[in-house]
């Protein structure tokens, strides 16, 4: 589970670990220093639900799953190198 930081409402799974996460919207740069990845790593988004995956673009801006009372997130995406 995320460490409890001041502020945090998000939630960002990487590689099968929860990160806290301050802004509505991160990108797929800010999940890679997140979740200390290569730089040049592609970076997966999968979908715990249905077992999709795509390869983030670059430019992609996406909404982490938002934390209600400290209850479990209802979105399950997972971020991973490639």
């Amino acid at each position: 589970m995320a460490e409890e930081v001041e502020g945090v409402r998000f939630e960002v799974m990487i590689e099968g670990e929860a990160h806290p996460w301050i802004g509505d919207t991160i990108s797929v740069a800010d999940i890679r220093v997140l979740g200390n990845l290569p730089g040049d790593a592609p970076v997966i988004e999968q979908d715990l639900r249905d077992g999709t995956e795509r390869t983030l673009p670059e430019e992609e801006l996406l909404r982490p799953g938002k934390l209600e009372g400290g209850h479990k997130l209802k979105k399950r995406v997972n971020f991973r190198r490639g």
